[in-house]
């Protein structure tokens, strides 16, 4: 049982792994380095759990602090933008492990270090409502994130997985029966969803697209695939502000650049709000990846730096 548990991690890391080169010269390569301290800290649970190097209580503190770090890649990217990035980690990911650390962990260990209590540092742990409640919550939050993309199906399954990694900590008759079994489950099932996610841009050619529409709309759709719907709500807002001050009315959406009454716009006009789109997509992104990343996308263009890009 817990050889297999071994295995499934070691392919869901080898997963996880291929996904450094599709965020590279992006913002989240933070994100990517909490899901591979998440990987980690699930390995060290499961072979502590194999040796039964440590009590029952200890492998149980070792899979929840797993479970919270599994929280941090989905909150690192709502936080992916610079400036703010580095100061996201430090105003919103550290408090968000303390928080839902300490109550569970924390408490356990200053009482033991004060001599308040005379038992093993770690018993068997059991989550109280409150600490399960906020666990979820977040959870729900990081996956919402991306249930609109074509990844939404394999972050439903890693949520699910994840999910079953905790559930032997709620109390639940059922996993507690076979606490084993079902944090197998779970490794299985992230397993199967970091294949299946896997890098899924779009596919790019040696060279950016000819035509501009469809150089546009294939990298804005990189970019919603990578940064979920928070960020593409936010930056299409942006965009379609400036959109808005063109004729022809167009607006930038989920698929790309449409007009209200398509048969009606003239190319030059299209062309215009094409361009306008684009330029302010390369200030906006400035924020959250690499000129390189740009580049491949929409081909070389005015650099990243030469103008402030707009507030978010």
């Amino acid at each position: 049982m817990h050889v297999v548990t071994i295995a499934a991690l070691t392919a869901a890391a080898w997963g996880w792994c291929r996904g450094r080169k599709a965020v590279a010269g992006t913002t989240l390569l933070a994100a990517w380095r909490w899901g591979l301290a998440a990987l980690g800290m699930s390995l060290v649970a499961a072979v502590a759990g194999a040796l039964e190097a440590v009590s029952p209580g200890g492998i149980d503190h070792l899979w929840y602090a797993a479970c919270v770090l599994w929280l941090c890649p989905a909150v690192a990217v709502l936080g992916a933008r610079r400036p703010g990035s580095a100061a996201w980690s430090g105003f919103v990911m550290v408090p968000l492990l303390l928080v839902l650390e300490w109550p569970v962990s924390g408490v356990a260990l200053a009482s033991w270090i004060s001599g308040v209590s005379k038992g093993p540092l770690f018993e068997t742990l059991t989550l109280d409502w409150p600490e399960l409640i906020g666990w979820l919550v977040v959870l729900g939050l990081g996956t919402g994130n991306y249930l609109m993309t074509r990844r939404g199906g394999a972050v439903l399954g890693g949520a699910a997985g994840v999910l079953a990694l905790l559930w032997p900590l709620s109390g639940s008759l059922l996993a507690g029966a076979w606490p084993d079994h079902v944090r197998l489950c779970g490794t299985v099932a992230l397993a199967v969803a970091l294949w299946w996610a896997g890098p899924r841009g779009s596919v790019l050619g040696p060279e950016p697209d000819a035509d501009r529409r469809r150089r546009l709309e294939r990298a804005w759709d990189d970019y919603c695939q990578a940064y979920g719907l928070v960020w593409a709500v936010r930056v299409e807002a942006r965009v379609n502000e400036e959109l808005a001050r063109l004729e022809g009315g167009g607006t930038l959406g989920p698929g790309g650049v449409r007009f209200a009454e398509e048969d009606l716009v003239g190319e030059e006009v299209r062309d215009a709000v094409y361009r306008r789109a684009e330029s302010t997509l390369r200030w906006l992104w400035g924020r959250f990846v690499d000129e390189a990343w740009v580049e491949k996308r929409l081909g070389p263009g005015t650099p990243l730096g030469a103008k402030e890009p707009h507030a978010l």
